[in-house]
């Protein structure tokens, strides 16, 4: 019996001596199903103001509905005046697969080739951090035509995680230029008329854009009289709407009408949104 308890209590004694030796000594080792396991994140990405919470709306109403499966994931603010160093909050535990992540800068612009180096940035941080076998993206007013540069400077470049599905909302493509000579349909047809040295890029560029991406083109019918969300005219917005044509992209454009449909309400825009969430999340 004292030979029963003896062995009993050594190996008690080398249990706990083992448990002591894997939690303080070894380094940890998590399940590799939680390393590798893959998740499929949906960027989006602001406008000019440069606020993350300008997509709060849409992500909350995503996020919401049970059939998109989406979750809150992220929130990453990016310092384009620091090599586009990233401040980022929130998680992506592993009961989320399809998260979101909201994107800002900390100083509003304009200009799409910061945008372009954020988005680039983010992948490279994404892709380090997660295996995502593809991300959906959209870019809101400036932040479009910042993604639009992105998918043609580095949409091919496979050390980044694949861009799947991309929406402009309200994009900014032509500097705000009005076509009073032409009609949406002719704009749609054959491309805006009046053409700023910004179009004359996506011109002599296109054909960089991976023909795989699929693509959607979202604009507020704010003012039917003069064709603008009252900021962007549609002119604008669908402007490269032949472009991803010719390029071979499965494209769709869509005018939405009603309520808040003006520039800044947008991102607030319930059929926006309805529309993003089977788009992305079908």
């Amino acid at each position: 019996m004292k030979k029963n308890i003896s062995l009993i209590v050594s190996f008690i004694g080398v249990f706990i001596i083992g448990v002591i030796i894997g939690r303080f000594i070894l380094a940890p080792h998590p399940p590799l199903a939680d390393d590798n396991r893959p998740v499929y994140p949906t960027i989006y990405i602001t406008g000019s103001d440069g606020k993350a919470s300008t997509m709060n709306t849409m992500v909350n109403d995503v996020t919401s509905d049970r059939d998109t499966r989406a979750r809150k994931g992220l929130t990453i603010v990016v310092d384009t005046d620091n090599n586009y160093s990233l401040k980022v909050t929130g998680k992506i535990d592993k009961h989320n697969t399809y998260p979101t992540i909201e994107v800002g800068m900390v100083k509003g612009t304009n200009n799409s080739l910061k945008y372009e180096g954020s988005l680039k940035a983010i992948m490279s941080y994404l892709g380090k951090h997660y295996n995502i076998p593809y991300a959906n993206v959209l870019g809101y007013s400036a932040g479009g035509s910042g993604v639009y540069r992105y998918l043609i400077e580095y949409g091919y470049d496979r050390s980044l995680p694949p861009i799947k599905k991309w929406v402009s909302l309200d994009g900014q493509f032509n500097a705000s230029t009005p076509q009073p000579d032409q009609t949406l349909a002719q704009v749609l047809t054959d491309g805006p008329k009046v053409k700023t040295k910004y179009y004359d890029y996506w011109l002599q560029n296109y054909e960089r854009v991976d023909k795989s991406i699929q693509a959607v083109l979202l604009a507020g019918d704010y003012d039917s009289e003069k064709q603008t969300d009252g900021t962007v005219p549609w002119a604008d917005s669908f402007s490269i709407y032949r472009l991803l044509m010719k390029n071979g992209n499965s494209v769709v454009h869509y005018l939405i009408k009603g309520k808040d449909t003006s520039h800044a309400e947008m991102p607030h825009n319930k059929q926006a949104i309805n529309y993003i969430k089977v788009f992305f999340y079908e």
